[in-house]
């Protein structure tokens, strides 16, 4: 009987199962290699999805909840007896080094964001563990090239892998704008996807949605993914009610995570990417991942004007680039591009060519890499 393949578990207790950086690129790209892919996760019960079986811990609640969890996300990794644990949260570290300290197993640890921008007594907290951390763990994955900086030379090997985009086998349509006529025949569709949020520039999206209304624009605003600070939401709400805005703002996802598949038709649909965040550590030194979905759907991009972010659309010429507080600003940004067709068609046609190079494949080939070299290493000696 042959032995069976090297068995990885991908844990979490603060992501949702079908987070696209976690389930749908990397467990699933180790699954295609052969691997034995295994996920933790809060989800509503254990279940097999897309072929990988799925051990549910439940919602994944507030900080407290979690932390009362983190002896269940323990025993549930541990009964999996894995040749590789890989976790996606700090407040797992106490619980990987445990792990690996009892059972011959590799830990890596992927780092999402730069949890001690976030300041004050949490972000020194999570700082200091991912030091600790460090020093132990068999290798760190990055999310972003900027996050290098996080990990002292003489500490863990590291390795960035960046948040590419993975497409769908149906390729997106090719896009057009709305001629600008009167009456125009559509809507110009505006998007922005992910979490929502006042430092995510809904303040300002909304603010382009007045100016849409009172100056009878046809224009239309699409907020798809979850708003989960119920202050912003409730605050959102009221302008949306006072402001008249509802026929000019759709939301999706607004009290719930929205899964990818629930996005995409979105994408198809919009004319334009909008990614106006405001000025923020883990803002200013990333790129979202939406600006990878943005250019495969051909969607030219108007986003905060951050050095990174300004480099990244003039490079490819697939954008623009404005001040996230000025909505008068993004508005005529956004007025020429529906009144000179020609000019929308280039920039469109710019971020169509630029997709692949944002493509998951290549970021795929090296995390299976990262494994082939770890698997092949001795395995850490039990109570080491």
């Amino acid at each position: 009987m042959p032995p069976r393949p090297p068995r990885i578990v991908h844990l979490t207790t603060v992501h949702p199962l079908r987070d696209p950086r976690i389930f749908d690129k990397e467990a699933r790209t180790l699954k295609e290699a052969g691997f034995d892919v295994r996920v933790i996760a809060p989800h509503t019960r254990s279940e097999v999805v897309a072929g990988l079986p799925v051990t549910a811990l439940g919602p994944a609640g507030g900080r407290l909840r979690r932390a009362a969890r983190l002896r269940e996300a323990y025993r549930a990794a541990r009964a999996l007896d894995a040749d590789v644990y890989h976790f996606h949260d700090p407040e797992l570290i106490p619980v990987a080094h445990r792990l690996r300290r009892v059972a011959k197993a590799r830990a890596i640890y992927d780092v999402h964001e730069d949890y001690g921008a976030r300041g004050g007594i949490e972000g020194r907290a999570l700082r200091a563990l991912e030091r600790w951390c460090f020093r132990w763990v068999d290798h760190v994955i990055l999310a972003e090239e900027s996050y290098r900086a996080l990990v002292p030379e003489a500490s863990a090997p590291a390795t960035t892998i960046l948040n590419y985009f993975r497409p769908p086998e149906t390729p997106p349509p090719p896009k057009t704008p709305p001629p600008p006529k009167t009456p125009p025949k559509e809507t110009f569709e505006l998007l922005y996807t992910g979490t929502q949020g006042r430092a995510r520039g809904l303040d300002v999206m909304l603010d382009v949605a007045k100016i849409a209304r009172e100056e009878r624009l046809p224009w239309r605003l699409t907020l798809a993914g979850v708003c989960r600070i119920a202050a912003d939401r409730a605050a959102a709400e009221a302008r949306i009610r006072s402001e008249r805005l509802s026929g000019l703002v759709r939301r999706d996802g607004w009290e719930r995570y929205l899964p990818w598949a629930g996005m995409e038709p979105y994408y198809r649909t919009a004319h334009v990417g909008l990614a106006l965040l405001r000025p923020e550590p883990n803002y200013v030194e990333t790129i979202p991942t939406k600006f990878y979905e943005y250019l495969h759907y051909g969607l030219p991009i108007l986003c905060s004007d951050f050095p990174r972010w300004r480099a990244f659309v003039e490079r490819h010429g697939c954008g623009a680039v404005v001040d996230p507080r000025d909505a008068e600003a993004v508005v005529r940004v956004l007025r020429v591009w529906f009144e000179q067709p020609e000019r929308y068609a280039r920039l469109s046609a710019a971020a169509a060519r630029a997709a692949p190079r944002y493509h998951w494949d290549v970021m795929g080939e090296r995390l299976v890499s990262v494994y082939e070299r770890l698997l092949a290493a001795p395995a850490p000696v039990a109570g080491s």
